[in-house]
């Protein structure tokens, strides 16, 4: 495990791992899947619904010229602003 790999000791900051920042390019695949769940809330805009089961994806990371494929989950998806979206991915182990 290198350095920035190392758990975080902060209890304000609840991440298992120190994170570093990183200019690198990602291509992010979706495996075919269909989630059912219950939804909690909706408008016409959009809806809210939890489901069991997890969305499964594929990410694959050039950094200093070189690809690395891991799979995981999407964990969060949040619009930053205009078309603008933020994605979080739970890899693997």
């Amino acid at each position: 495990m290198n350095p920035r790999e190392q758990p975080m000791t902060e209890t304000s900051d609840r991440r298992r791992h120190r994170r570093h920042s990183s200019k690198s390019k990602v291509r992010l695949s979706a495996e075919p899947t269909t989630i059912t769940g219950e939804v909690e809330n909706i408008s016409r805009s959009g809806l809210l619904f939890f489901a069991d089961g997890s969305f499964r994806v594929t990410v694959e990371i050039e950094e200093d010229g070189q690809a690395t494929k891991r799979s995981g989950r999407l964990v969060r998806g949040q619009r930053i602003r205009g078309n603008t979206f933020g994605w979080a991915i739970e890899f693997d182990a």
